[in-house]
């Protein structure tokens, strides 16, 4: 499947073999002012956000995508 959005594309495809990653993953950056209201969105979806602050330049969470793969979604500080 590929998802786009302006200039930016994601493709995703399934290998039925492939157990999901726990700790490698891809970081999708969000743009300024909306990682908040995603949280929020994902949460409202019953989707489990864990909050990091170990990147000093960004604001940033972890959720799972309905296989279980690690997602990252950050938003760069100024």
């Amino acid at each position: 499947m590929w998802f786009s959005l302006g200039d930016q594309q994601l493709h995703v495809g399934v290998d039925p073999e492939l157990a999901p990653a726990r700790k490698a993953h891809p970081a999708l950056r969000v743009a300024a002012g909306q990682l908040e209201r995603l949280a929020e969105r994902l949460s409202s979806a019953g989707v489990e956000v864990a909050w990091d602050e170990d990147l000093p330049d960004a604001a940033r969470f972890f959720c799972e995508d309905p296989w279980g793969n690690r997602i990252e979604l950050l938003e760069r500080r100024p």
